[in-house]
């Protein structure tokens, strides 16, 4: 779990917003959640995303908490491929920490792009190919449920 410039919580709702633009992760199972913000506060990262989420789980007989899905987000304007080196470049900065961890995957909240362009279905394929990991590109809102 990453431990620094981040907030953690249980609410049932988690958002963050830049320039019109809404992440959120509805948490209708009540998890701890930690949210980091990545952008503005990892000064030796290059191109970084804007946020990650961390879901937390709880073994039920040893106790212990370790994260289970991480999702990673980029809040963009329509440079979606500068989105796509950002959510990279993230991804390879947290490896060790997300190492084991089975469920990732990465959004693009984007103002201009459509979720369902040619272009777009052809940029998801090319970055799970890449990646092992489901691109999702939206614009204006995105919500997700843990």
């Amino acid at each position: 779990m990453i431990s620094s410039c981040n907030t953690t919580t249980n609410n049932k709702i988690i958002s963050v917003s830049k320039n019109r633009r809404t992440f959120k992760v509805k948490n209708d199972s009540s998890f701890t959640i930690n949210e980091v913000e990545v952008d503005g506060c990892y000064k030796t990262i290059g191109a970084k995303c804007d946020y990650l989420f961390e879901v937390i789980s709880k073994d039920t007989k040893t106790n212990i908490e370790t994260v289970s899905i991480v999702f990673y987000v980029e809040l963009k304007g329509s440079d979606i491929n500068h989105a796509i080196e950002q959510l990279e470049s993230t991804m390879q900065h947290c490896l060790t920490e997300h190492k084991k961890v089975n469920k990732k995957e990465c959004y693009i909240v984007a103002s201009k792009v459509p979720s369902s362009g040619p272009k777009s279905q052809v940029l998801k394929k090319k970055f799970l190919k890449k990646n092992k990991i489901q691109l999702f590109i939206d614009t204006k809102i995105k919500e997700v449920t843990v």
